[in-house]
């Protein structure tokens, strides 16, 4: 519990902060001579089957929903399993954790920061960190390039390892927002993909039971209002970090929304008292 409390904490904090981009770095490389122009802002609203998904569902129902995972990976210890399921295949990257064979986790990559050809050192940088805290995970970069397009202003963080291949790092007001193998511009960094409800295909939403593809509206219907949330901007897209109690006494949920569509949604178990919300 205090596990998913300190990463919700950590998302909370990670957007609430806003730092200049740190680019007291060399070689400044420049804008590439002729550098590819990525594809117009868009967001688009796609069917994915993790819209099925819920808190408590077991394994063998999440196999039956989403099929076998791309890649999965299990942690043990004296009393807790926890198995990750990633589905990369699906229209959105989605990726599933079962604590003791009980669905905890269900996130949504809408943003494609992490494709699965990224060098092992690029993983302490999350998305939304600062360039600043970037700097101080990977060290200083090889090189930076500024952008600008749709009046957006990008910068390229180009970080080398010996034995790897070149990853550059992208910001857009100075959050992470992409990662890529290489020096090109991703052509569909502005491009959003959020999932569309379980009732647009065909499937009915779980009563009491958050799921992503809900309206952040339909949430506060369900479960009252936040007991604690943090609205920000990702790569031009309005969000929010929320926590919500499920019920009376009962257990909270942390929840990711992007332009009011729930994303991810976690059980972060009972915290000890209300103290967490009210800054003491």
């Amino acid at each position: 519990m205090r596990h998913y409390l300190t990463v919700a904490a950590a998302a909370v904090v990670a957007a609430s902060f806003d730092i200049s981009l740190a680019m007291a770095v060399q070689p400044d490389l420049g804008p590439s001579p002729q550098p590819r122009v990525p594809s117009h802002p868009s967001v688009e609203v796609v069917a994915v089957r993790a819209s099925r998904l819920h808190l408590g569902m077991t394994t063998a129902e999440v196999g039956a929903i989403m099929g076998q995972g791309t890649k999965t990976a299990e942690y043990r210890n004296a009393d807790t399993a926890l198995q990750t399921l990633d589905f990369s295949a699906e229209p959105i990257r989605s990726k599933v954790t079962l604590t003791n064979g009980k669905v905890s986790h269900v996130a949504l990559d809408v943003f494609r920061v992490d494709p699965d050809d990224l060098p092992a050192f690029t993983r302490v940088a999350w998305p939304g960190l600062n360039s600043a805290t970037v700097l101080r995970l990977l060290g200083n970069p090889y090189g930076v390039r500024h952008y600008a397009f749709f009046d957006i202003k990008v910068d390229q963080l180009i970080f080398r390892r010996a034995g790897e291949p070149d990853v550059s790092l992208f910001f857009v007001a100075d959050r992470l927002v992409a990662k890529r193998v290489g020096q090109d511009i991703p052509v569909d960094i502005f491009q959003v993909n959020l999932p569309s409800s379980p009732e647009a295909t065909g499937e009915e939403a779980v009563e009491g039971s958050v799921q992503v593809g809900m309206k952040a509206s339909d949430v506060k219907t369900l479960y009252g209002a936040a007991r604690l949330a943090v609205p920000y901007n990702f790569n031009g897209q309005a969000a929010e970090h929320a926590i919500y109690e499920t019920r009376p006494g009962g257990p909270f949920v942390s929840l990711t929304s992007v332009d009011g569509i729930v994303t991810e949604f976690a059980d972060i178990g009972r915290l000890p008292d209300d103290d967490v919300f009210a800054g003491r």
